[in-house]
């Protein structure tokens, strides 16, 4: 007999994230946990197959109680007994799958609710996952959607596309649900539907914080990817579409953002542009908050000081996943127009290489045919405090950020920053208020995808050593006034007491909308 977990203050929710994977968003994590430790947490995470070993990166804190994996990539196929089955209330299940997915985006929300009624619950379940893939039922629905989507592609494509876009779905609303009193998601997307099936079973608050984006790095990763199959084109033409099956994958995670907007009882990000997207991807404005990331001063202030090497050797480092959205090959590029201009400068990529092994030898072979292997050196994962005092500048060069920690950390041990014009790092380095902006840029920024300017940037800071110091101190003032993280989790932890003493969801904000 499986035991039940105990009822935790907090649940945490994440995909892909913590404590497997090392990052901004897991150091958040890890940080907010262990700055309230009279405050219980559980973890539930969605995660993609058992089959892929995973290794802990953290020394997980004795105030998570309990820990729950969801695979979404392992097929389970559940045919449990249906509690309530009545020919009625079926019909009425299958009309709402008809009619949630024919229907407009403003007017989903009424069939999912249904959805989630006939499905989420376990006890009022009328359909189970057999149903929906392998029953006749399920198969003149795909047939039929393919006909009015797609007539003209292949069936095959569409069939497993369809299947792959639906199957994490049903295994996270099958997933168990580690009781607590407070649900809070850390992104949308798949994390969201678990986030909304906990909101449905227990009727406890449900928040969000929302480091980057979650639709729109979807969208941007969606129409790069290569895995997904598209029609050979007989004639030239110009397309302004994805094709059909991007779209069908670009709009899966459109639904389940507006959705999750919709279950949350409070929504948080990072930073003002944030909460614009927010809006534009359907949230409630009512709803919506800001609590920037925070830097340990403790940690990272008194790195300022450490004397940086005496050996004539300039170092630029990037700090990061060597991941495509992180965009290390315009970095890589840069660094070449820098040394062309700079001399005895070194360049170094610290972060994890294993998250994308592909991309990461496609970024040697790069250094390799720019002949910059012995300027470039690729030193994994590492205790970035122990190298922030050896940079002279810190790079950015990624396509999609919130509110990079990084770029905080590497402000507070007084190392000026490159980055390019993502998320927040525009206010970052430049100042967000007039009274921010006054004390002055504490770096430069860049537009995406431009090596040449990212280059010219780090000449430029390498060159003038008045203006690297100008923004050294520009950069420790700035974070000691808005970025310190006790400030910052003093915030979440007031949140988690307001909602924790809400006897349900609706006595605070009105529940789901």
């Amino acid at each position: 007999m499986t035991k039940t977990p105990p009822v935790a203050d907090v649940c945490l929710i994440l995909e892909g994230t913590y404590p497997f994977v090392t990052g901004g968003v897991s150091s958040w994590v890890h940080d907010l946990i262990l700055s309230m430790p009279d405050v219980t947490f559980s973890l539930l995470l969605i995660s993609a197959s058992r089959s892929l070993t995973q290794k802990s990166r953290y020394k997980l804190p004795p105030n998570i109680v309990s820990f729950v994996e969801c695979f979404i990539h392992d097929p389970v196929v559940h045919e449990e007994t249906r509690w309530r089955w009545t020919p009625g209330r079926t019909s009425k299940m299958w009309k709402a799958v008809d009619r949630f997915h024919r229907e407009p985006m403003d007017r989903k929300g009424r069939w999912f609710a249904d959805l989630m009624e006939g499905y989420a619950i376990p006890s009022r379940r009328v359909v189970h996952t057999k149903d929906l893939l392998l029953s006749k039922k399920s198969w003149h629905y795909l047939v039929n959607t393919y006909q009015r989507r797609n007539p003209g592609g292949s069936f095959i494509d569409y069939f497993w596309t369809w299947r792959a876009v639906h199957m994490p779905i049903f295994q996270i609303v099958n997933a168990e649900t580690p009781p607590a009193k407070v649900y809070h998601m850390v992104s949308t997307g798949y994390a969201g539907i678990a986030g909304i099936v906990a909101k449905v079973r227990t009727g406890r608050p449900l928040l969000l914080t929302e480091h980057g984006i979650y639709v729109k790095e979807r969208k941007i990763e969606i129409n790069r990817a290569d895995w997904i199959y598209s029609e050979p084109e007989r004639v030239v033409t110009v397309k302004t579409t994805p094709g059909v099956l991007k779209e069908i994958w670009i709009d899966n995670f459109l639904v389940m953002g507006k959705l999750c907007y919709d279950y949350c009882d409070q929504i948080l990000t990072l930073y003002g542009g944030n909460m614009d997207l927010q809006v534009e991807f359907g949230a409630d404005p009512a709803k919506l908050g800001v609590i920037p990331n925070g830097v340990k001063m403790n940690l990272f202030g008194p790195l300022r000081d450490v004397p940086r090497p005496n050996d004539g050797i300039r170092r630029i480092g990037f700090v990061g996943r060597v991941v495509p959205i992180k965009d290390v090959k315009c970095f890589i590029k840069g660094c070449k127009l820098c040394a062309d201009q700079v001399p005895n400068v070194q360049f170094l990529v610290l972060g994890p290489t294993d998250e994308d092994k592909q991309y990461f030898k496609e970024c040697e072979a790069l250094v390799e045919m720019l002949h910059m292997q012995d300027k470039i050196k690729f030193y994994g994962s590492v205790n970035v405090r122990e190298y922030y005092p050896k940079l002279d500048v810190f790079v950015l060069t990624s396509i999609s950020e919130g509110q990079p920690l990084t770029i905080l950390e590497a402000m507070c041990a007084g190392v000026p920053t490159v980055s390019t014009n993502v998320g927040s790092c525009a206010e970052l380095l430049l100042g967000r208020t007039d009274e921010d902006r006054a004390l002055g840029p504490s770096g430069i920024i860049t537009n995406i995808g431009q090596p040449a300017e990212t280059g010219a940037a780090l000449a430029k800071l390498l060159s003038d050593e008045g203006l690297r110091r100008q923004m050294i101190e520009s950069g420790f003032k700035r974070i000691d006034a808005y970025y310190r993280q006790d400030k910052v989790f003093a915030d979440y932890r007031a949140i988690y007491d307001r909602w924790i003493a809400a006897p349900d969801a609706s006595a605070v904000a009105g529940g789901a909308r």
